[in-house]
């Protein structure tokens, strides 16, 4: 379902054959991720690329990543992120609560 490279020292995350960050997901992805971000200064960017659609569980399990990388001085972004999906961030007014990467998501973020 993942796949891990690190380059530079950033550990770059995403994801394998599923288009959907729901219930079936989420809490591999936290346990994953869990493990990375909590080691104290560690980059990590989850890819969003081809996911088209997270629900609750999915977004929780994000939320959760970004809260242990705070408390262990990490620091965790998205990137990558589709339109329907930056919708959804949107909607549910999270778009502030996650860093997104803007060179990634340059299409959906308005310039500032």
């Amino acid at each position: 379902m993942l796949k891990l490279k690190i380059e530079g020292g950033v550990y770059r995350i995403s994801f394998h054959k599923t288009n959907r960050l729901n219930s079936l997901f989420a809490d591999p992805l936290r346990e994953e991720l869990f493990k990375i971000v909590s080691k104290r200064g560690r980059e990590v960017v989850l890819s969003l690329e081809g996911i088209s659609f997270i629900d609750g569980s999915g977004f929780e399990a994000i939320m959760a990543v970004v809260n242990r990388a705070s408390e262990t001085g990490s620091r965790f972004r998205i990137c990558d992120v589709s339109g329907d999906v930056y919708e959804l961030l949107k909607l549910m007014k999270l778009k502030v609560m996650f860093e997104i990467d803007p060179v990634k998501a340059r299409e959906y973020i308005p310039a500032i």
